[in-house]
């Protein structure tokens, strides 16, 4: 059995879940960053997605609402429920169709980030230092000398070495 990259499997695997959630539900859960941006989604997470309930046959109701419920953390669920209308127009938009009509919001923890902590930048070499130091020797302005010094060590550390 060859390793396989687990992006590969994960539309095989959540299938069936998101499938009972429809495809709204998967989209609004793969897109949520790209919805509501990265301070927002930091601290939301989409939970369900309750579909309003079918009338039965032969019988006019009027629509129900869709309700997105959303985990939230700590003191977020006051400015999302200031930003309730604007959320729910930017996910309609995004999705392409009204597929939430409001939103609720259940305080809780959010699961700890996926993402691996960065890497410690690496350390300039003698030969490095000398150099970025030459190239800044000219400078009359100290302040100006010691600002292209940060920037030229940052841009060095930022390069991978040859191996």
């Amino acid at each position: 059995m060859a390793l396989k990259a687990i992006a590969t499997q994960v539309p095989r695997l959540t299938k069936e879940a998101l499938k009972r959630r429809g495809a709204a539900f998967a989209t609004i859960v793969a897109e949520w960053g790209n919805i509501v941006g990265p301070a927002l989604a930091g601290s939301t997470l989409p939970e369900k997605l309750s579909a309003p309930p079918r009338p039965p046959k032969g019988v006019t109701a009027p629509p129900s609402a869709a309700v997105l419920t959303l985990r939230v953390s700590g003191g977020a669920a006051m400015e999302l429920q200031y930003l309730g209308s604007q959320l729910v127009e930017r996910i309609n938009s995004f999705v392409g169709f009204k597929a939430v009509d409001r939103l609720r919001f259940v305080q809780g923890p959010l699961p700890l980030s996926a993402e691996p902590p960065a890497a410690p930048p690496r350390a300039l070499t003698p030969a490095e230092k000398a150099k970025l130091a030459a190239s800044v020797e000219s400078l009359a302005d100290p302040d100006l000398k010691a600002a292209l010094l940060r920037l030229g060590e940052g841009i060095a550390r930022g390069r991978r070495t040859k191996a």
